[in-house]
């Protein structure tokens, strides 16, 4: 594991999604926007997890030092919510009827998150935004409200890394 870029780093943000689906590209947008815009310190690692959110959580959950922060950037959608609107999830909050809406997809993948929250004593934390819309075949690009919402969301993973 010594080889993995979040090895002994405090706070791990993972920007989650399919840059190829429109808006579902949001999270990996952020993180692009974190590492070439924002000065972070040193014990902040972020990735681009894009559709492989799953492997690192499950690297994370098998051992190893483990950050004590971790930050997940997703687009959801969720019928309380408007476009664009960014927002914070904690574990506990992540609805089990609405596993299939994060780019994170499958319930192992929420069930990860849980079990590194509930037993591995890492804390959580979903900055979401509410989608325009994810295409149903490939069109990449974010829309004018998904794109306004990356500095929003961008300030508030800074605020939850070093909060």
């Amino acid at each position: 594991m010594g080889g993995h870029p979040w090895f002994g780093k405090r706070v791990l943000v993972l920007g989650c999604g399919n840059v190829l689906f429109g808006d579902d590209g949001f999270g990996p947008e952020v993180a692009g926007r974190l590492v070439s815009e924002w000065d972070l310190p040193g014990d902040v690692a972020v990735l681009d997890a894009g559709t492989g959110a799953r492997e690192i959580l499950f690297d994370l959950a098998l051992g190893g030092p483990r950050p004590e922060k971790l930050v997940i950037v997703d687009a959801v959608l969720l019928p309380s919510r408007g476009p664009g609107e960014v927002f914070t999830l904690g574990v506990e909050e992540l609805p089990a009827v609405k596993r299939d809406d994060f780019a994170l997809h499958q319930a192992p993948s929420v069930d990860l998150l849980r079990e590194l929250s509930e037993r591995c004593g890492v804390r959580v934390t979903v900055v979401a935004a509410q989608v325009t819309a994810v295409p149903d075949e490939v069109a990449p690009g974010l829309s004018v409200q998904m794109t306004d919402a990356v500095g929003r969301a961008c300030r508030l993973v800074v605020r939850e890394a070093l909060g």
